[in-house]
């Protein structure tokens, strides 16, 4: 847009809050999460910063493709259907009660007998649908991308760059 090239943006979307060469969960929700980058869409930040449900390197990629997808379909379900406040989850990423009452609530609500172990599945199934959506309005696989400086312009004080390779950025929709 106006030959801009170096814009941190993600389909779009402002990157917020935390800078992803030097937290890469967030980095693969930020690239791969159908609303652009979205740090509430999968805020593997609880781990990988504040030690909330996990104590996550942030600097590393490994296990973070899968991190990234349990926290958008967790988030999917606990805060998008459920319409909760996001700040629920750190209730509840640590205190099991806190989460069991989030799905006794939803069956009180619901009429259904859902359970703790349904949440992935059920968030993995509105994360395939609102895919479904951006392929209908034309956006691919080559969307899910952060900005390319960010592959070759080093963040200091890490001197670390975001080295996700493209093919496990699609693996996290294409495992759903």
């Amino acid at each position: 847009v106006l030959g801009v090239v170096r814009c941190p943006t993600v389909k779009g979307q402002s990157i917020p809050a935390y800078e992803p060469r030097a937290v890469k969960g967030i980095g693969i929700t930020y690239a791969t999460t159908t609303m652009g980058a979205d740090h509430t869409a999968g805020y593997t930040i609880a781990p990988e910063i504040l030690n909330i449900g996990g104590d996550e390197d942030p600097l590393s990629q490994k296990g973070k493709a899968d991190l990234s997808r349990g926290f958008q379909s967790t988030t999917a379900f606990m805060v998008d259907f459920t319409g909760h406040c996001l700040f629920i989850t750190f209730a509840i990423l640590d205190i099991a009660s806190g989460y069991e009452g989030v799905m006794d609530e939803v069956n009180g609500v619901l009429g259904t007998n859902y359970s703790v172990d349904d949440v992935s599945k059920l968030g993995a199934d509105i994360l395939r649908k609102e895919k479904a959506f951006n392929e209908a309005a034309g956006f691919t696989n080559a969307h899910d991308r952060l900005p390319e400086f960010m592959k070759y312009e080093p963040l200091p004080p890490h001197n670390t760059v975001f080295d996700v390779p493209d093919d496990t950025l699609d693996d996290v929709y294409g495992k759903l």
